[in-house]
């Protein structure tokens, strides 16, 4: 992806903090969906370091491939249910029921909204996009074999990265779209972080980086990034 080591151990400095906040999230959480997300996001920061250093090549491309398309058609299917949910909560409904249910109202957890889900499908799929384009041999415009098209991009050891791969039309205009939608889905994470921190600020008797608010900041981060490495590989 990158030879540049100031590159290198700056995402790898970035994505090894967001790891092991996913990672700290997956252990405390007792909620099955929520532990999926937070386990989809800690192979992806993973994924991510590892990326960045020529040893990559030496892991298996299709399980990586398998794992965020699963992750991807997970996060979807989640920010469809909870887009629909929405439509049919509205906002102005009555209060809560006689055993305390709210079925009109909203979902309010940023977890619960069809387009933090639908962000983390982005990244899922750009994942997905790069592990593709990093697995072609190098010098050919078609997708090559997993780990056999990856060793043909690394031969030696004067070789510090993986060799530049040119792309054809489509690909490059998926990884053009999917990087705008990142950069759109991480200052959207970012917004939310700042107004929750702020709503949750010393008026209201709580810290402004609470778990939620750090989730947040973590989603951004994660979605700038990813964008930021998928850059790379259009303009390398």
């Amino acid at each position: 992806m990158t030879s540049d080591p100031v590159v290198q151990w700056a995402a790898t400095a970035l994505f090894a903090v967001l790891s092991a906040w996913s990672l700290a999230r997956l252990t405390a959480t007792r909620r099955p969906l929520l532990a999926a997300g937070h386990l989809f996001h800690l192979g992806m920061g993973l994924a991510m370091v590892a990326m960045v250093w020529p040893w990559w090549v030496r892991l298996p491309a299709l399980p990586q491939v398998a794992f965020f398309a699963v992750g991807a058609a997970c996060f979807a299917a989640a920010a469809g249910w909870y887009g629909l949910d929405t439509l049919s909560r509205p906002a102005g409904g009555p209060g809560p029921t006689a055993d305390g249910r709210t079925p009109d109202r909203p979902r309010a957890g940023h977890h619960e909204s069809a387009w933090c889900q639908a962000t983390h499908a982005v990244m899922m799929l750009a994942m997905v996009w790069a592990l593709a384009v990093m697995a072609r041999p190098a010098g050919h415009g078609a997708a090559g074999h997993g780990v056999g098209g990856q060793g043909a991009a690394v031969q030696g050891a004067a070789e510090p990265a993986l060799a530049a791969v040119p792309l054809d039309a489509p690909t490059a205009v998926a990884g053009g779209v999917l990087v705008v939608l990142l950069l759109v889905g991480g200052a959207l994470f970012l917004v939310v972080a700042v107004r929750h921190a702020r709503a949750s600020g010393p008026a209201g008797g709580r810290a402004g980086l609470d778990r939620a608010g750090l989730d947040l900041l973590a989603g951004g981060l994660m979605s700038l990034g990813t964008a930021a490495m998928c850059g790379l590989m259009l303009v390398g």
